[in-house]
């Protein structure tokens, strides 16, 4: 192992012979790794001792060592863990007397290894049990802890900084793009089809949706800029706030150094700080009758410690009262140390003399997605390469990085866009609106701004009805999830003045297939191509299929299951 073989080569000059053996141990469980835990303990045995680096490699092994578990090993050595602590849940299930005593046992399982116990609905404890044992559900959560585990020792040592890896390490980097890669291979190989026999991959279908880059910057886009609009109708204000934590929450200083007053607090952790803050603000602002409109942005510093940034827009009778709201709150929590006046709340009046609101925020939205039209971002990185770390961040830590505050439902918004012409006038204004992506006549046709969804005269129908597979002619229910609660229930259209109207037009089957090797071509150029399945038995079946990239419609052969 490359690694493990450049660490112990590094690290050879410390220490005594039992030193070197230990280390060698450790660097071979921790292979993943081991070339920037070997830089990090001479950094640590130059700075202070060998027996410093050695007390701290020891502990990041603790840390990613959980007894049996090693969360450094392969994903084969992870997938047969996954299956044994599974199969330990389910012993001490079936040992148990009760559904409870069941659930604390399988609890005690998943608290020992660290990972994140399953949520519960009510008194209905066996969908949680059923997860607990199952181990799929126990590979996915600690994939999971893996990677947030190794993303916090690496923002630990410094690897997180602008010096190494700007917003996240090396290493998560690399793992994502693999991830990313996967993804991209199932979706390419995986096909649903209608009962009209039209197949489409899921690759094509996520490349029209907000799942790519470009649609979801140009939606979000579309959407800040109706908020601005309506202001100006109303005569509003905008505000740009910016929201940081507290300086023991960071890893490193502004220019990279180490801070000596960080206290560990993870990535996760620190968000969630930022979160309770603004359910502080935002709960005094209503009782203040206060309802501001707008936009916030997640994003990281260089070293992964993250920040808000808020676009909002309120009458500006009310701007005064909530930049003092928003000071009060950030300041609350070690508000008296040095910087923290001037860094943990800042306010920008949005002046339209200088420049729209929409664009005033346009590089914070471009900059968190895909670095459209910036050539930099604030370190100096290209912007397209930084984009990419920072949608690695968030990803890792589970974090939403955009969020709209107030203001109409972007669910209605989309389901009007897929609404076939309506019969009701009043409805067909307003679906006209959405189709022509104009947000501001959207947003003021469903009411004011400051009104909550629950008030609005158009909301989200959710479809709880059981449905008829024509395929396989089999009646099922979407309400079912595979470990038996109830799943979410999936948006099917609209409630208008009492009525439901579906945008469902199709019942859509998932078809997988072996390989990539499908060959699209036109008509014009009259070329062939040919699905090959192999798991099941397939048909070929000739579908006419819209394409993104050819004015001409493009024939497709593909399998289709008897």
């Amino acid at each position: 192992m490359p690694q493990v073989i450049y660490a112990d080569n590094l690290t050879e000059a410390y220490g005594t012979e039992k030193c070197r053996r230990i280390r060698q141990h450790i660097f071979t469980e921790l292979s993943p790794i081991a070339g920037d835990l070997a830089a990090h303990y001479v950094k640590t045995a130059e700075r202070s001792s060998f027996e410093q680096a050695n007390h701290a490699l020891i502990d990041i092994h603790d840390q990613l060592r959980i007894e049996d578990l090693n969360l450094c090993a392969d994903p084969e050595e992870l997938l047969n863990a996954a299956k044994c602590f599974a199969e330990k849940c389910y012993l001490a299930r079936n040992r148990a007397q009760s559904p409870s005593d069941a659930y604390q046992a399988c609890l005690r399982v998943v608290d020992h290894y660290q990972v994140k116990r399953p949520s519960i609905k009510g008194d209905n404890l066996e969908p949680a049990l059923n997860r607990m044992c199952c181990h799929r559900w126990w590979y996915r959560r600690i994939q999971i802890l893996r990677l947030r585990k190794i993303e916090t020792i690496s923002r630990n040592i410094e690897l997180v900084s602008r010096l190494r890896g700007t917003y996240a390490s090396d290493y998560t980097i690399h793992v994502k793009r693999k991830q990313k890669e996967r993804n991209r291979l199932y979706l390419a190989s995986t096909f649903v089809g209608n009962e009209n026999g039209e197949l489409f991959s899921l690759q094509n279908l996520a490349d029209r949706s907000v799942s790519n880059p470009a649609i979801r910057r140009a939606e979000l886009m579309v959407r800040i800029r109706g908020f601005e609009m309506v202001a100006d109708h109303l005569g509003h204000v905008g505000e740009f706030y910016t929201l940081t934590t507290p300086s023991r929450m960071h890893a490193c200083l502004h220019h990279g150094a180490i801070n000596p007053r960080y206290d560990e607090t993870t990535v996760l952790q620190a968000h969630e700080y930022l979160t309770h803050q603004w359910s502080l603000i935002r709960a005094e602002l209503h009782r203040q009758g206060i309802q501001p409109y707008g936009f916030r942005v997640v994003e990281p510093h260089h070293d992964g410690t993250p920040h808000w940034h808020l676009l909002l827009f309120m009458p500006d009778k009310h701007r005064e009262a909530v930049r003092s709201v928003m000071r009060h709150y950030a300041l609350l929590d070690s508000g008296n140390e040095p910087g923290a006046q001037e860094h943990r709340f800042k306010a920008v009046a949005i002046d339209p003399e200088k420049g729209t609101a929409a664009g005033y925020i346009a590089k914070y939205i471009a900059k968190n997605i895909d670095g459209y039209a910036l050539d930099q971002d604030l370190y100096g990185n290209d912007a397209v390469k930084a984009s990419e770390r920072i949608t690695a961040w968030a990803n890792t830590w589970g974090i939403r990085q955009f969020q709209q505050i107030g203001g109409p439902s972007v669910t209605v918004w989309r389901q009007l866009r897929k609404l076939d012409k309506a019969d009701d006038p009043e409805l067909e204004a307003i679906r006209r609106s959405a189709t022509a992506s104009d947000w501001a006549a959207f947003m003021l046709a469903m009411g004011n701004p400051e009104t909550p969804h629950r008030s609005h005269a158009i909301k989200p129908f959710y479809d709880e009805s059981k449905q008829l597979n024509p395929l396989t002619e089999e009646v099922y229910s979407p309400l079912i999830g595979r470990y038996g609660d109830t799943a979410p229930l999936r948006v099917a259209g609209i409630v208008w003045k009492g009525m439901n109207l579906s945008t469902r037009k199709h019942v859509w089957t998932l078809f997988k297939v072996d390989s990539e090797d499908v060959t699209l071509r036109s008509e014009a150029q009259a070329e062939r191509t040919q699905c090959h399945a192999g798991a099941v038995s397939l048909g070929l079946v000739s579908i006419t299929v819209p394409t993104p990239f050819h004015h001409q419609e493009v024939i497709h052969e593909y399998p289709t299951q008897h």
